[in-house]
């Protein structure tokens, strides 16, 4: 795979992108650049990846069936990878950025990718339909959900895979049909899963690898994106048709506040520094703030041209935005936004 390696390596005195003059803004996000990815037609992108050691951005794109990789901060495309995954979904960076492990749905599996050749180094052999998942620093562990009804099974898994030797340690059983986004509170040793098809939040006790509860999400509802803030207990949680926040005590798993957001989001970023939750969905970008303990309000709204995968890198001070083509956008591309 030496040609990625050296789209990797002069790729950046090819930049194309769409840059804008930044103004004086009081405004929590400005749009700085957008990045245009012609060749990507169609299809979902899933999941981001950061490496600031080497300025990189990696998104999966599941339908497409690449990796797409960038430069930090501002979002040059370096290389579009179309040889490691059939359908991408959760991608995580392990070995100090030296390999993407990457869910894989289409082919059953974690691979363990070498980011400087793209080459396979291994695969893990997993249930049907890996899809979200959450990395465990402290205890080594990459927790993947996969298995479920696109299985054709009664129960989902989450699989916990080692980061040390990406074997699977164990899995835990789930009473859904689908999981998506997952957060760790490590003050209370707990994951918290969304079961999308159940309208509830999956409470498992990582000392036991046990389900120890179940939250019902208030409905109609369909709970995809998920964050957490450690500080003040609060699990917010993004739910499609209608587009909804419902505000949790991550105590008990009491709604404490809803608030209308926009539909069908499917990331969320908690900013503990200013207090801010980021959510995106096909709608565009709502940023909500904190008004005190137990209230939160609409303080911005984006057109992100129907882009719903986002993050934020909060020592770099910006966020990123990938669209898709489609009926918003007549081309898929990277908006690169600052954060005040």
């Amino acid at each position: 795979m030496q040609t990625i390696a050296h789209l990797l390596a002069v790729a950046c005195l090819c930049f194309a992108s769409t840059s804008f003059a930044a103004k004086p803004s009081t405004e929590p996000l400005t749009v700085l650049s957008t990045t245009p990815l012609p060749e990507v037609t169609g299809g979902d992108f899933d999941h981001f990846a950061v490496d600031l050691s080497r300025s990189r951005l990696y998104v999966s794109a599941e339908k497409y069936g690449s990796i797409e990789v960038f430069q930090l901060p501002n979002g040059e495309h370096l290389a579009s990878v179309k040889t490691v995954a059939k359908s991408p979904h959760k991608i995580l960076l392990a070995n100090d950025g030296k390999e993407l492990l990457i869910a894989d749905a289409g082919d059953s599996n974690v691979k363990v990718v070498d980011t400087k050749t793209f080459e396979v180094k291994k695969v893990t052999p997993l249930d049907p339909q890996p899809d979200s998942g959450v990395s465990d620093r402290e205890s080594g562990i990459f927790f993947v959900g996969n298995g479920g009804a696109q299985a054709h099974r009664d129960n989902a898994y989450i699989s916990l895979i080692s980061l040390a030797d990406d074997s699977v340690l164990d899995r835990i059983d789930v009473p859904a049909g689908q999981l998506k986004a997952m957060v760790i509170d490590h003050g209370t040793h707990r994951l918290f899963v969304n079961m999308r098809d159940k309208n509830e939040i999956g409470v498992i006790d990582l000392g036991t690898r046990k389900l120890a509860s179940i939250w019902h999400v208030p409905g109609p509802s369909r709970n995809s994106a998920m964050a957490f803030d450690p500080t003040r207990r609060r699990l917010f949680i993004g739910s499609r048709g209608p587009g909804k926040l419902f505000v949790l005590d991550a105590s008990n798993g009491s709604v404490i506040q809803s608030l209308d957001i926009v539909d069908i989001s499917d990331d969320m970023t908690f900013d503990p520094l200013h207090h801010r939750l980021y959510v995106t969905g096909a709608e565009g970008l709502d940023v909500v703030k904190q008004v005190d303990q137990n209230h939160y309000a609409i303080e911005q709204h984006i057109d992100t041209l129907g882009g719903k995968t986002s993050i934020y890198v909060p020592s770099l001070k910006r966020f990123y935005v990938v669209h898709t083509k489609g009926p918003q956008a007549a081309e898929a591309g990277l908006q690169v936004f600052s954060v005040h």
